[in-house]
Parts: structure tokens; C-alpha cells; sequence
């Protein structure tokens, strides 16, 4: 009895884990599913026209009235009514207050909302926080309040081929009813871009009836009746809202950057690389928890690795916290011979656990710390004029981390009117 009594002990343990694996096998299989849908959901909601494109750098959310600024992506002709000096050139970026328009861009309405009610500094950035042996916990001098994501690592200035002082990622928005002081709350935000298929199941006491299916409704009667309802008209079943989207969109050409104007004569012509990114319970505010980017170089045969010098372990570390196998990253960098911006999306098939310090820098002190991760996805391009043994790795990328990310959907298409 002593002996059969451990052994059911063992075989008791294995069913908590299963269900574990289960429940988490079962967030990826939906997440596949469910970034088709959030790709559905961009093209029928006209997502995917950049005039109705706006910074997400806005006023935070109760703040004055922004007056005469205007957020949007692309000027175009204001309405009649508009008094004030009209400084803007019809059919040409926005570059005010915003260092260029950027290279690649995040469809973020939940994150922007998010930021406004929150004050977050550089909210138009994405992601938040660059991790690195100085800036362990994503702060900017020390402040954890302000993004260091702020620099762009391919400056001209360091010899890159990317023009812009800023990251080059930026993160915009959609408006509501006004294009110059838009007001998309949260609640707005959340309506747009969480997911409905987790319906709200409720389990009874009684373990041998079936759960009920809960449903939003409204009361018609010219005397309400709340504690009756029978009588209320059910509009749409409850769901849970465990799974929202955001969406990348990245030009394939040198010309689709220009391109993306409405008034371009290439306009609709060029192809764009178009992301649907869906998460499951993401923290919405941007911030060094929610979204983070570190050094990294990629390996021949699909293997990453992430790494702090000067043995900054606890960047890594930050970095890596509740990242795990089997969800997305995307990773940023240059094409190695015409300099235009890539920014492709990657299922981790491992990662490892732990920070080790491996490989001696080129300067500094110490070693890198690093964490190796093996992935599934596009192949980067490396470097053609370089022998073929000297292509890889390919060194000078950043691995954007973000905790939640379960399934990816990407298309090349152009953009609407």
C-alpha cells in the first residue's frame, strides 16, 4: 500500500500539468485562428488607409484642448471651416514634432488610448523601452517614467543608412469624430480591438448540468424590471476579452515609403508587408513591461541570440521575463544592401531559460550576457556580396518582445483609399 500509494501520488501530479500544456496549446491553436479574423477586421473596419492615419504622441486624455496641432500621419485639405494658418502642404507627411514620419508602422488604437489615460511619455514609439546594460529596467537617465527607446540605432550619424534621430517605428491610431483633436477612449479602443470569440461560459453548482451562455441585454419595458430577465432582449453574447490585436505595416520597396501618400502618383501601386498581431491578456499601456526591444544577432539556421554587453545579465533578464517557446517576436533591422527598414515576425520554437555570459566583446568590458532562442519564420536577408561562410551572422538587430503575442497573420497587399 506504501509503494501503491507514491505511485498515485506521481500519476495525480502528471493531470494539473496536462491541463496546463492543454489550456496553453489551446491559446496558440486560437491565436492562429483568431489573426486571420484581427486581418479581416483591418481591411472591413478601412484600417489600412494612412490618411486616416494619427500620431500616437497626443495629449494625454482629460488634457487642454490640443488647439492648432494636428497628429495626423498624412496633411491633407482641412475643412473650409479651419481658421487657423494653414502651414501644411496637401498630400505630404506630417513632420511636426515627430522627426520624420518613420519607416515602419505599429495600428495601435488600444496602446494610444491607453497612453493618453496614462500621460506615457513617447507613446508614438513602438515598442516602449530598449533594454541594454545601461538601461536595465527600460528608463531613460534613470527615469522609468520616460522610454530610452527614443534613438535610432541606424543613424546616419553612426553610419547607418536611416536618415531619421528616432526610432523608426512609429505607433498611430484612428480618429473618431474629429481629425484634429481626436478623443478614441479606451472603452472605443477596446470595442475595436478585442476579440470576441472567448465567449463567457457560466458554470452551475450542480457539476452534471451544462454551463450557460451569458448575453448582453436591454430592457425594453416601459417599467424596467432588472431583478426579471425573462423579459429582456438579448443583443450580443458576453465574452471574456482576453484577446486583442495590433497590427505592422511595413513598405517591401524604397518607393513605398513615399508611396503611402494618397495624393503619390504610385499610390495603391506598391505592396505593403501587413502584420495582424493578436495577444492574449495583453497590458495594454505602454510601457517597460508591456513592450521591449534588446540587441540581438541571427545565425545561420534560424537560431537568435539576444544579448547585453559588459555582462548586463539583468537586461537580458528584463527583457526575456515571461517570454517563452512557442509565442511571436518580431525582429528590426536594416536590408544590408539598399538600407531600407525590415521588420519581420518570428514563432519561438525554444528559448532558453537562463542569462549566461558567452562571447567576448569587440569593446568594452566583461562579456555578453546572452539568451539563444531557435525560430520559425521568413528568412532575413543577408548580405550577397560577402562570401558565403561570412554571411551569417547577421549582427546589428533588434528583437522586439512582447509578452502575450500567440499568433501572427501577414499579407502583402497595397493600401485602400
Amino acid at each position: 500500500m506504501f509503494v501503491l500509494l507514491f505511485g498515485l501520488m506521481g500519476v495525480a501530479s502528471i493531470f494539473p500539468v496536462g491541463n496546463h500544456y492543454a489550456g496553453r496549446g489551446d491559446q496558440y491553436e486560437r491565436g492562429a485562428a483568431l489573426a486571420d479574423a484581427a486581418f479581416a477586421q483591418l481591411k472591413a473596419r478601412g484600417l489600412l488607409r494612412p490618411d486616416k492615419w494619427l500620431y500616437g504622441d497626443m495629449a494625454p486624455q482629460g488634457a487642454p484642448a490640443l488647439g492648432a496641432s494636428d497628429h495626423r500621419l498624412i496633411q491633407n485639405p482641412l475643412p473650409v471651416a479651419w481658421t487657423a494658418p494653414r502651414t501644411f502642404r496637401e498630400g505630404f507627411f506630417n513632420l511636426g514634432g515627430n522627426d520624420g514620419p518613420g519607416y515602419a508602422f505599429v495600428i495601435d488604437p488600444l496602446g494610444v488610448a491607453y497612453a493618453r489615460q496614462s500621460g506615457a511619455a513617447y507613446s508614438d514609439i513602438f515598442p516602449y523601452a530598449l533594454f541594454d546594460n545601461t538601461n536595465a529596467n527600460g528608463s531613460a537617465g534613470g527615469n522609468p517614467s520616460i522610454a530610452s527607446n527614443v534613438q535610432n540605432p541606424w543613424n546616419r550619424a553612426y553610419g547607418g543608412p536611416l536618415d531619421d534621430e528616432r526610432w523608426p517605428i512609429r505607433r498611430v491610431t484612428m480618429p473618431t469624430a474629429s481629425l484634429v483633436s481626436p478623443a478614441m477612449t479606451a472603452r472605443a479602443a477596446e470595442g475595436m480591438c478585442t476579440l470576441h470569440d472567448d465567449l463567457a461560459v457560466e458554470l452551475p453548482r450542480e457539476s452534471d448540468r451544462p454551463g450557460v451562455q451569458r448575453w448582453q441585454s436591454i430592457d425594453l419595458n416601459a417599467t424596467p424590471t432588472p431583478n426579471n430577465p425573462a423579459d429582456d432582449t438579448p443583443l450580443s453574447r458576453q465574452f471574456t476579452g482576453n484577446y486583442s490585436w495590433l497590427a505592422t505595416v511595413v513598405p517591401t520597396s524604397d518607393l513605398g515609403r513615399a508611396a503611402m501618400q494618397p495624393g503619390h502618383p504610385m499610390y495603391g501601386t506598391e505592396l505593403y508587408e501587413v502584420s495582424a498581431v493578436v495577444f492574449y491578456k495583453r497590458v495594454a499601456s505602454p510601457s517597460a513591461d508591456s513592450e521591449r526591444a534588446i540587441a540581438a544577432m541571427l545565425n545561420s539556421g534560424g537560431e537568435l541570440v539576444i544579448y547585453a554587453p559588459n555582462n548586463g545579465v539583468e537586461a537580458v533578464d528584463a527583457a526575456s521575463r515571461d517570454i517563452r517557446a512557442g509565442q511571436w517576436i518580431a525582429l528590426a533591422g536594416v536590408h544590408p544592401v539598399s538600407g531600407r527598414f525590415l521588420l519581420k515576425w518570428y514563432r519561438l520554437l525554444s528559448f532558453d531559460d537562463q542569462t549566461e555570459l558567452d562571447y567576448p566583446p569587440p569593446a568594452g568590458t566583461g562579456k555578453w550576457a546572452v539568451r539563444r532562442a531557435m525560430l520559425e519564420g521568413p528568412d532575413w536577408p543577408a548580405d550577397p556580396t560577402k562570401p558565403l561562410a561570412s554571411r551569417y551572422p547577421v549582427t546589428n538587430l533588434r528583437a522586439i518582445l512582447l509578452p502575450g503575442a500567440i499568433g501572427v497573420s501577414t499579407h502583402y497587399l497595397p493600401l485602400e483609399r
